[in-house]
């Protein structure tokens, strides 16, 4: 499949939504002792604070995640399978957890040094190596907060591959029925009170879908980028005001998630030029271990700074949380990559894309 410069722009972009989630968390807890998760907008009584809640609300980070995820994996799968079963599930664990078991022993060194694990317990550690504190409802304690996603991905990548198989196979005309059982199915136990977070498979099979139908990227290209834009702005405002239900907030944003995925894949129009910054390829192509290792970084830092909130103006106390922060996890990330995601990109030697 060839590469296209915008997704990882994509992923640049999705990476620093949820940088920005934690580091501006961390920064109202020490700047002006808020608790960004127990109160709402309306309590804010600055703009200091008001921005910093802005950014905290960026979780639709990750859901950018799933869906190009889902895109990506599905276009691996149709028109015809890229791989073997078996050969796609062992690329895929091998894409995951190389560089997950680095931010993983730096997680075990940070859940003792904070109190949240002690060995010899191996319950925790085990519970943590296979992404079991993103299980809904789950009551393993993660170790490294940003690893639930990991639950999800892992899933949709050794589930999916074999019902799209089974699909080719059996009604290779109707493969649509794959990402519409993959939408309906989370919506549906949603319906029925299950934890709203298991809408990340349906934003999976949101990408998946936009992969199986060349008619529905081909019309959502057409839409303007002003107006995708503009929807995608009134989704995520709504979220800040807490103006949606959180399984309605989900489903909005992968609705427009998808379209504007279909609209950067058109070369020429202003979005996919955006996305094609080269800084924002950059983090892009290091995202996955700047995700992996930035939430750690962001909690170190803060610690550090905490002792100094009392002496500095609250935002140098945040301009530093940010700065510095995202300047070692960049570093922290590129090594990471070096270490453990080069040696899978070159063993593939370029015959599957970055995903």
């Amino acid at each position: 499949m060839k590469h296209v410069q915008s997704l990882d722009g994509w992923r640049g972009f999705a990476v620093l939504l949820v940088f920005c989630v934690h580091a501006a968390g961390n920064g109202a807890r020490i700047a002006f002792n808020l608790e960004f998760d127990d109160v709402a907008l309306a309590a804010m009584t600055t703009w200091s604070e008001r921005v910093l809640f802005w950014l905290h609300r960026s979780h639709h980070g990750v859901y950018l995640f799933f869906v190009l995820s889902g895109y990506l994996i599905g276009r691996m799968w149709w028109p015809r399978p890229a791989l073997r079963y078996r050969d796609f599930a062992w690329r895929r664990t091998l894409r995951v957890y190389p560089a997950f078991l680095v931010s993983f022993a730096l997680s075990l060194m940070f859940a003792w040094h904070s109190g949240l694990w002690t060995p010899p317990d191996v319950a925790g550690p085990l519970g943590n190596l296979f992404f079991l504190n993103g299980w809904p409802g789950s009551t393993v304690r993660a170790f490294n907060t940003v690893t639930w996603s990991l639950f999800y991905e892992m899933t949709f990548y050794l589930a999916f591959p074999a019902v799209a198989l089974l699909a080719l196979r059996a009604t290779p005309q109707h493969a649509w029925w794959v990402p519409a059982t993959g939408i309906a199915v989370p919506l549906l136990a949603v319906g029925f009170g299950a934890d709203p977070l298991v809408l990340c498979w349906s934003l999976l099979f949101g990408g998946v879908a936009l992969a199986f139908n060349a008619s529905l990227r081909a019309a959502l290209a057409r839409v303007p980028t002003a107006v995708l834009l503009a929807i995608y702005l009134a989704i995520t405002t709504s979220a800040l005001f807490d103006a949606l239900p959180p399984a309605v907030a989900i489903v909005a944003f992968g609705a427009v998630a998808v379209a504007l995925l279909a609209k950067s894949l058109a070369p020429g129009n202003p979005l996919a030029r955006a996305l094609a910054w080269p800084p924002l390829i950059a983090l892009g192509r290091i995202s996955y271990s700047f995700y992996l290792l930035h939430w750690m970084i962001v909690v170190l830092v803060a610690r550090e700074l905490a002792a100094h909130a009392g002496a500095w103006h609250p935002w140098t106390v945040i301009a530093t949380l940010f700065l510095g922060a995202f300047a070692l996890s960049v570093a922290a990330a590129g090594l990471s990559w070096w270490l453990a995601e080069r040696p899978y990109f070159a063993w593939v030697r370029g015959g599957a894309s970055r995903t």
